[in-house]
């Protein structure tokens, strides 16, 4: 049986219950795709690490995110996602990771540890950067004690039933479906293509009724695609896309690797972490 690794998932279980939603038993095409994202989310084997790239490319419109009610930061102008990459281990077992990213248009990059219940950082920005960690606990940052990172496995989810029973209806009237497009390679390995259908006059709907003035911003194109390995070893890719003339455009993909493969991750020394 198919799993996933709920740690680097968890960022996207809105788009598992749009994908899982979207599922419906009635129609003979997509039922392929129903079956493969039902195998993803009832989960199976625990996982024990994974590795996970993140990138994304693109052009933000900090304006066109004022007029969609959505909080720029005091940003102004365009923002250039090309080369934006976070990539790292995730240790499940024994709660830990590594991850370092980058935003190149904005000369950023940085690392994160997180293990033995604190989470360590160094950012470099337009030059600038310290050469040691700072260290935050991680229930301080999350409002939460303890803070584990979730255990895959079917259990995991449980809690989402109810949710994704009424998000399945909605979905499906909305017109949301899946369809298995085929087997391709990711990674050298191969896995079932699902591709989902978008309501492009939904997420608008939800847009408008959010937005700040009277003129809405709108999305031209949207598209969810997920690559599951056919071999049982879990979600191998993610990709999501959408264009619209006064947001911008943007290209997410998510890959996951090396199920279970032998990680070794650890605290910096004191030596290496920066006083309180």
């Amino acid at each position: 049986m198919r799993h996933v690794p709920k740690p680097a998932f968890g960022a996207f279980v809105g788009l598992v219950l749009v994908v899982t939603s979207a599922c419906s038993s009635s129609a003979a095409t997509p039922a392929d795709a129903s079956t493969v994202i039902s195998q993803v989310i009832n989960g199976g084997p625990a996982v024990k690490s994974f590795h996970l790239k993140l990138t994304v490319s693109g052009t933000i419109k900090t304006a066109g995110l004022g007029a969609a009610g959505a909080a720029a930061g005091g940003l102004t102008g365009d923002i250039r996602l090309d080369g934006a990459a976070i990539e790292g281990d995730v240790d499940v077992v024994n709660q830990a990771a590594h991850l370092t990213l980058g935003l190149p248009s904005m000369a950023v990059s940085g690392e994160v540890i997180v293990a033995g219940g604190s989470a360590y950082y160094k950012v470099s920005y337009l030059g600038m950067s310290t050469s040691k960690y700072t260290r935050q606990d991680l229930g301080s940052l999350t409002g939460m004690s303890p803070v584990a990172i979730p255990t895959p496995g079917a259990s995991a989810l449980a809690g989402l039933s109810d949710q994704v029973n009424k998000v399945r209806t909605a979905l499906t009237a909305a017109g949301v479906t899946p369809t298995n497009v085929g087997v391709e390679q990711i990674g050298g390995k191969a896995a079932d293509h699902i591709s989902i259908s978008v309501p492009i006059d939904t997420l608008n709907k939800g847009i408008a009724s959010q937005a700040s003035g009277s003129a809405a911003p709108k999305i031209a194109s949207a598209s969810v695609d997920l690559w599951v390995y056919t071999d049982g070893n879990g979600v191998a890719q993610v990709e999501v896309k959408a264009a619209s003339s006064t947001l911008g455009n943007i290209d997410l993909v998510l890959t996951i690797t090396d199920y279970d493969k032998a990680v070794t991750i650890t605290a910096p020394s004191p030596a290496q972490v920066q006083a309180p």
